[in-house]
């Protein structure tokens, strides 16, 4: 049966005035879920709603700025800035769940500080379907899911959790979105992590990577905008490989292990597996078949050269682009060789050794990188 967004907001409407019976602070991070469920509420609540962007550093460049400008005819958003307390916090920290799991610790900590000061009792969030079934099934923490893992968020930091949006998948929350007269920036956007940037510099956070990697995500953005693809974006990770001569045999072309770690989805758990890189100019068919086999070892995501930068460069630019329908199984986008080529030529950071373009399907590994 196809989602009907009035019939929704009829249903939702009364159970969210049960519910909230006094302020609510509605968590906004400038993705499609959490600005959709922070508007609903506004729209049913009113006044009651008090809709904060926390800035924790991990946004995209001039992010804050933007999401306010775009719903200030839509609702009063008051940006909050962290960025130091996080990035700091952070900075030197390489394990992708322990990042998640800090960076959860402070958003809420932050959050509840917050709620404080407005003496509200509850907190409005964007969660969504496949977020507390990759929670639960242990693929990884999704730093919004806490109500489903059992910890009580009024124990531990003083309000309620209302999640008006858990039993949506993501077309179904954009579909929404439309309805409530969301800006097309907004519910056509990339999906973008709670942990933002910080998830997708893999392995040891810098600030020095996060800030390459912030213009480079503008970058990547811009390019491939237009392409009807349902998740893209970059990631970078230290440039440090050995070349197999036991896999490179296996797959009929030059293959190297990145010393990175990156998630990868095994059976229906959570796996951690290296980056494999490969070299050589095939169709995405065969290049498919390698990727196949290369993750049949204790590799979780295969990625392919596009173009040399500095070979004194240091880090890796990854570029990673799907199509799925669900976000729950996805296939790597076939995206026009002279289009990542064109790409690569407008990342010119000194410190990037090389560019590389992911072929990995979710599974064997997940969409993000951590």
């Amino acid at each position: 049966m196809s989602f009907d967004p009035q019939k929704f907001v009829d249903e939702i409407s009364p159970q969210l005035k049960e519910i909230v019976d006094s302020k609510a602070v509605a968590a906004v991070s400038g993705g499609v879920d959490s600005t959709t469920a922070a508007v609903l509420s506004y729209k049913i609540l009113g006044d009651k709603v008090i809709p904060v962007m926390i800035d924790t550093g991990f946004l995209r460049e001039n992010e804050a700025e933007n999401v306010k400008n775009m719903l200030k005819d839509l609702m009063p958003l008051q940006v909050i800035d962290e960025r130091e307390k996080f990035i700091s916090s952070l900075e030197g920290m390489s394990d992708a769940e322990e990042k998640r799991k800090k960076f959860r610790q402070l958003f809420y900590d932050t959050l509840s500080k917050i709620v404080k000061e407005f003496d509200a009792k509850y907190l409005i969030q964007g969660t969504i379907a496949a977020d507390w079934v990759e929670t639960q099934g242990g693929i990884k923490t999704q730093h919004n899911v806490l109500i489903q893992l059992g910890i009580d968020t009024e124990k531990e930091w003083g309000f309620k959790v209302v999640e008006p949006l858990a039993d949506l998948y993501k077309d179904e929350v954009r579909a929404l979105a439309k309805y409530l007269g969301l800006p097309r920036d907004i519910y056509n956007r990339q999906p973008f992590p709670g942990p933002g940037l910080l998830v997708r510099v893999v392995g040891k956070l810098t600030r020095e990577k996060l800030e390459i990697l912030r213009k480079v995500t503008t970058t990547v953005e811009k390019n491939l905008s237009e392409l009807n693809l349902s998740q893209y974006f970059a990631v970078i990770f230290d440039s440090v490989a050995e070349y197999s001569e036991e896999l490179s045999k296996e797959v009929g072309c030059d293959v190297k292990v990145y010393k990175t770690l990156a998630t990868g989805v095994k059976g229906d758990v959570r796996a951690y597996g290296n980056i494999a890189g490969i070299e050589c100019k095939k169709d995405y068919e065969s290049l498919r078949e390698i990727m196949k086999k290369l993750t049949s070892y204790n590799i979780t995501h295969v990625v392919v050269k596009v173009a040399d930068k500095n070979p004194e460069g240091i880090y890796t630019i990854g570029i990673r682009a799907v199509n799925t329908q669900d976000f729950m199984t996805a296939d790597f986008a076939k995206i026009d060789w002279n289009i990542l080529g064109k790409m690569s030529d407008e990342i010119n950071d000194k410190k990037i050794k090389e560019i590389v373009y992911d072929i990995t399907t979710k599974p064997p590994a997940t969409i993000e990188y951590e």
